[in-house]
């Protein structure tokens, strides 16, 4: 977990320098149809990955609706549906984060703008949220591939365990 933080992290830091370094000049209009933009792309996969959750692992949207009743799934045997699990939860994961930044960062504008030190250092201000946005974008762009990814793995394993079935019927 540290891992990805630090890189986001550092994404954050090199952005807000190089666009320190930069002369900006852009409307909040702007930025705020593309933080839209993201707002939705990031609830397309936050849906569609929850329904893959659903379909794949029902077992685990069981144990949410009743702990009790139903026992932890066990993936030791493939490892393969472990990592697809963890990207396919990765993915949703990232995209709430990005949901959550982007509420924030409206949250801010909002109170902050009423504030003097806002004018003061609107330039800061904008440089940051620019830097936010593209965090947040790398992080949803990382999402929507696992997306991609998640879909081949499950083509392939639809393509070979209908080749498997074929192949035994042959026999």
């Amino acid at each position: 977990m540290f891992k990805y933080s630090f890189k986001y992290i550092l994404l954050l830091i090199v952005t807000v320098v190089f666009f320190t370094k930069l002369e900006l000049r852009y409307s909040f209009g702007d930025y705020k149809e593309y933080l839209i933009l993201l707002f939705n792309i990031s609830s397309m996969v936050f849906t569609l990955m929850g329904i893959w959750i659903a379909f794949l692992y029902p077992n685990a949207l069981k144990r949410l609706v009743n702990p009790k009743v139903i026992e932890n799934a066990d993936f030791s045997e493939t490892l393969n549906e472990t990592k697809r699990l963890e990207s396919i939860v990765g993915s949703v994961l990232k995209s709430a984060l990005v949901v959550v930044g982007i509420l924030f960062i409206f949250f801010f504008k909002v109170v902050l703008s009423s504030f003097d030190f806002y004018l003061e250092y609107l330039v800061f201000w904008k440089i940051l949220a620019l830097s936010l946005a593209v965090v947040m974008t790398f992080m949803q762009l990382e999402s929507v591939f696992h997306v991609i990814k998640s879909n081949i793995m499950f083509i392939n394993d639809l393509h070979r365990k209908r080749e498997e079935k074929e192949a035994d019927h042959d026999i």
